[in-house]
Formats: structure tokens, sequence, C-alpha cells
């Protein structure tokens, strides 16, 4: 029996209007009412994130930043990363080197060099506000629970390999969209944040599932009882799936609710 559904939002849950289907939603809440949590894992920031997940449940958690933080429905923080300064360092040096567009979090506010929505027109900007900077390597040294870098999609695979090259030893990174490459430290992920919240939860892992489309959700799959993929997925993500949907985005979470949860 299904406990616990941990959902990306980002063409998972959410249509590319950044809309959830009303049928789909209509499921979530009698199955909340029936006793299933839900839980909201993506790489959006927290208020944002949280947005999303006010729609879905009264008491859904909210994994963000692709796990670096946990907040429970009351705004209590049940896990907190982030990245050392001597790493952001590091990645802001090899970004501006590649003319690759760089966003840091300050508290939930993003902080950049310049806001370039040309670059990645950031859904988070609907409910975070933002700060220009400048030089991002001349600013005094905060905490941010992960960067996220965009640039040309087909730059992005060999960018990321070299990444990965250098520092796979300490950080992790995954996609989101196709221009995009997001960071964080090793071992902060959003199939971690999935076993945090299980044990919190009092919930087994093979009393879960979770439903994804990119890079970033693979940990995820990898680490729930029931791995789901929306029809748009990538290759990778369908490759860990348990189940693979026939329909796309809002409507595939919905016919994984069926099948499984029902």
């Amino acid at each position: 029996m299904i406990k616990l559904v941990a959902m990306d939002l980002d063409n998972t849950l959410l249509n590319k209007d950044g809309t959830i289907s009303a049928n789909t939603l209509s499921l979530i809440h009698e199955l909340n009412k029936n006793g299933v949590h839900f839980a909201v894992a993506t790489g959006r920031s927290f208020h944002s994130a949280n947005y999303i997940a006010d729609k879905i449940s009264m008491d859904a958690p909210v994994i963000c930043y692709n796990g670096a933080l946990i907040k429970d429905a009351s705004n209590n923080v049940l896990f907190e990363s982030g990245l050392d300064y001597a790493s952001v360092k590091e990645i802001l040096s090899f970004a501006y080197e590649n003319d690759i567009y760089v966003q840091l979090y300050d508290k939930d506010v993003i902080v950049v060099d310049r806001l370039r929505p040309e670059m990645h027109p950031d859904p988070d900007l609907k409910f975070t506000d933002y700060r220009e900077v400048g030089n991002l390597l001349k600013v005094k040294p905060f905490k941010t629970p992960k960067m996220l870098l965009a640039t040309d999609p087909a730059k992005v695979p060999f960018f990321q390999k070299e990444l990965e090259r250098r520092y796979s030893d300490s950080l992790f990174f995954a996609q989101s969209e196709p221009h995009l490459i997001e960071v964080m430290p090793k071992g902060v992920d959003k199939g971690a944040a999935l076993k945090r919240l299980a044990n919190i939860l009092e919930i087994e892992l093979k009393e879960t599932m979770a439903m994804g489309d990119n890079t970033n959700d693979i940990l995820l799959l990898q680490a729930a009882g029931v791995a789901v993929a929306v029809a748009n997925a990538v290759p990778k993500v369908k490759a860990v799936a348990d189940y693979v949907c026939k329909n796309t985005r809002s409507r595939g979470v919905a016919e994984a609710l069926k099948r499984f949860c029902l």
C-alpha cells in the first residue's frame, strides 16, 4: 500500500502553463482524505514550491532546492544543507570563464550578478524576490542551498561532464531543464530527501511512490518503492522507472495514482 507520494513539479505534476489538471487535483485530494501523504520534491525555491504544496494538501511537506531544504506544512525546518563557499567560488569561476548564467539563493532570495530572463525564465520569480549584486565573486559569502547554471542546451552535456570530472567527489550535478545544470553538495538530492522524510513520517520506503521527468529525479525514483516516469520524461528517467505513463505531465500523474494508489 502506498502511504507517501513524492512528486516533481515542473513537467511532472505541473502542465506547461504551470497548472495542475482539475481531475488530477481532485484525485490527489480524494487520496489525501483517505490517508495518503503527498509531498512536492522540486528544484524550486521554498516559496514557489510551497505555493503548489498548499494546493495539493494542507499538510503537504516540501522538498525544495533538490533536497537541500525540507520543511513541513507548519514551515518547520526538517532538514537544511548548503554549499561551502570554496565550492561556490570554484563553480562561479568556471561559470564566468564559460559565459554561463548563475543564480545563488540567500534565504529564498535569488541572487544574481544581473537578472537575465532570456537565459532562464525562472518560475520562482513569481514567488521570490531577487537581488542584483554585480560580480558574484566579489560578494560577501553567504550560505546557498544550491547553484543554478543556465546556458545553451547544446553545451550542457559538455559542461556537466567537465564539472563532474573536476568536482564529483564533493558535489552533485543534475538537470531539471535542458538548459540548466543544478549544483548541490554531494549526498544532497531528492532521493536522500525522500528517505529523510519517510523516516520522519515513520513510513517504509517500500510504501512510497515517486514521480519525475528529468535527471534530478533519478535518485528520487531509485529511492522510492514505486518509481514512475511521466510520458514526457527523458530516456534516463524512463530507464529507472518501474512504470512509464502513457500520458504526459499532470495527466500522467493521475494515471499513476489510479494505477498504484486506488
